[in-house]
C-alpha cells in the first residue's frame, strides 16, 4: 500500500470519526505495520508433486471430480497481469478446470493473449458489447461447464496448490460455497502483505463486512439461479452471497489467493473502494428488506464495514439471537479484561486497549461468537428461566460478586443458549468498566 492511499485512508478516516478516534487508530495502524513480518510461503516441490500424484490416481480410478470454471470478466487489460493470472491457473497441480474469458475489450490484448497459452482449457468469448462486472461474469457463466464456478479478476493470481485444497473442501463437505483465506500482492506479484485469515463462516460478521471476497467458489447451478445484478456493481459477490443459503459454506483456512494491487484495481483505488461499499450498502439494505427484518444499515467507522441497527430492539427483529454481550474494560488500565470468549473461556481480544479494533478490524465489529461475559450480558426474555438455573439468581437483579466464577458460569449458560439454537451476538459498542476487582 502506498503512502499516498495511507494518507487517503487516514483523511476519510478523520472525517468519519474525528481527531480523536483518527489519533488512536493510526497509532494501532502503524504499530501493526512496524511490528508486521507476514510472508507467504509457497507450497514445497514435494507438496506440489504429491498434489499431482494424488489428483493423477483419482483420475486413473475413474473416481469422479468435479470440474471448476473459473469465470474471468474481461475489458481492456493489462498484458502482463493478465498473463501471469493465466499462468497461475494453468500451473494449478488440480488440472479438472477450465478458464472462462467473457472479453468485452475493443482490442485484441486478451485475445492474444490466451491464443498465446496454447492451452485447451482456456474458453474464450468476445463479448459484443461491454456489459459491466456484474454482465460479463453472468455472461462467461453461460458459457461454463463446470459443476462449480469460481470468480476470478483478470489481474489476481491463485497460488499454486489452490484448486487441489479446493477441490479437497468439495469433495470432504459436499460445500455449495467454499472461500479462502487471501493475501496481497504488488503488481510485480513477489511482495506479499496484509493477509486476511478469516473466520469460518460467522453470519453476523459478514452482515458488517464482506470479508468472505476471495476466492468465491460457487456451485454453477446455485449461482446461475441467482446470477450476479448490475444494480449492485462493485459489491455484486457480497450481493450474491447475501441472497445464497449459508447452511452450505465452507471456509478453507489457508492463504489461496493473491489480491494485486496496482494503479487500476480496485484495491488499490480508494475512490474505487467508496463505490463498493455504497452499492454493499445498498446491498445489505435489500437483504434486510427481503427478510422482512426491521433494521437501518450506516457505514461503519471503517471503511468497508456496516452498522446494522435494529428496530425496536434486536431480540425482536431477530429471533435468531439469544444473547448479546459486549467487551468489559478495566478503568484503571483502559484494556479490555473480558467481553467475548472462545469456547473454553479464552478472552479473545483480552489485553487489546479500548480503542484499538485488531487484527481486521474484528474487536470493533459485531460478530457471533460462543460466548460472552455475564458482566456486560443482555439475553432474551425466552432464556430468564436458564440464566436462573445457571447463575442461581433472576437476571434482572442479579448482584454479581468478585468471588463468583463468573467466566464459567458465563460459558456455561451461553453454551446452553446455542445448543438450543440461539445465536451469541458480540457488540463492541456495549462497553462495561471493570471497577470491581474481578477474578479474571
Amino acid at each position: 500500500m502506498s503512502i499516498f492511499e495511507d494518507i487517503s485512508k487516514t483523511i476519510h478516516y478523520a472525517g468519519r470519526n474525528g481527531l480523536r478516534q483518527t489519533f488512536y487508530a493510526a497509532g494501532e495502524r502503524l504499530h501493526e505495520k512496524v511490528g508486521a513480518s507476514y510472508s507467504y510461503e509457497a507450497p514445497a516441490l514435494e507438496t506440489l508433486q504429491n498434489q499431482k500424484r494424488e489428483w493423477e490416481s483419482l483420475e486413473e480410478r475413474d473416481t469422479p471430480l468435479p470440474l471448476i470454471s473459473f469465470l474471468v470478466p474481461c475489458w481492456q487489460p493489462d498484458r502482463a497481469l493478465f498473463a501471469s493470472m493465466l499462468d497461475s491457473v494453468l500451473s494449478q497441480t488440480y488440472q479438472n478446470f477450465e478458464i472462462v474469458i467473457a472479453d468485452a475489450s475493443q482490442g485484441p490484448e486478451a485475445e492474444e493473449i490466451v491464443t498465446s497459452r496454447h492451452s485447451e482449457k482456456i474458453s474464450y468469448h468476445r463479448l459484443p458489447k461491454n456489459l459491466g462486472i456484474s454482465g460479463n461474469t453472468n455472461a462467461a457463466a453461460a458459457f461454463a461447464a463446470g459443476s462449480y464456478v469460481a470468480l476470478l479478476d483478470y489481474d489476481d493470481l491463485l497460488t499454486p496448490d489452490c484448486l487441489c485444497e479446493v477441490t479437497r473442501e468439495i469433495r470432504r463437505s459436499r460445500a455449495e460455497i467454499v472461500y479462502c483465506d487471501e493475501d496481497k500482492c504488488d503488481a510485480s506479484g513477489k511482495r506479499f502483505f496484509e493477509p486476511n485469515i478469516k473466520p469460518d463462516f460467522n453470519p453476523d460478521y459478514f452482515l458488517a463486512n464482506n470479508y468472505v471476497c476471495h476466492l468465491l467458489v460457487m456451485k454453477r447451478e446455485l449461482f446461475l439461479a441467482l446470477k450476479l445484478r448490475s444494480e449492485y456493481d462493485g459489491a455484486q459477490d457480497y450481493d450474491l452471497l447475501l441472497r445464497a443459503p449459508w447452511s452450505g459454506i465452507r471456509h478453507i483456512p489457508k492463504v489461496l489467493y493473491h489480491w494485486r494491487i496496482h494503479a487500476g484495481s480496485t484495491a488499490g483505488n480508494p475512490a474505487s473502494k467508496d463505490y463498493a461499499y455504497e452499492a454493499g450498502l445498498r446491498a445489505l439494505q435489500e437483504h434486510f428488506r427481503v427478510c422482512h427484518i426491521d433494521a437501518q444499515v450506516t457505514h461503519a467507522k471503517h471503511r468497508g464495514f456496516y452498522r446494522v441497527v435494529y428496530r425496536p430492539d434486536i431480540f425482536t427483529a431477530r429471533d435468531d439471537i439469544g444473547v448479546v454481550g459486549g467487551k468489559v474494560v478495566d478503568r484503571r488500565t483502559k484494556r479490555i479484561v473480558g467481553g467475548p470468549m472462545d469456547a473454553e473461556g479464552n478472552v479473545l481480544f483480552e489485553g487489546l486497549r479500548e480503542t484499538d479494533s485488531g487484527p481486521m478490524h474484528r474487536a470493533d465489529t459485531v460478530q457471533d461468537v460462543p460466548c460472552v461475559d455475564a458482566r456486560c450480558m443482555e439475553i432474551r426474555e425466552e432464556l430468564q428461566s436458564l440464566y436462573r438455573t445457571v447463575f442461581h439468581a433472576d437476571y434482572d437483579t442479579h448482584v454479581m460478586k468478585p468471588e463468583e466464577d463468573l467466566k464459567k458460569r458465563s460459558v456455561q449458560f451461553c453454551q446452553a443458549a446455542r445448543e438450543m439454537g440461539y445465536l451469541v451476538f458480540y457488540d463492541p459498542e456495549q462497553v462495561k468498566y471493570d471497577t470491581e476487582g474481578f477474578a479474571k
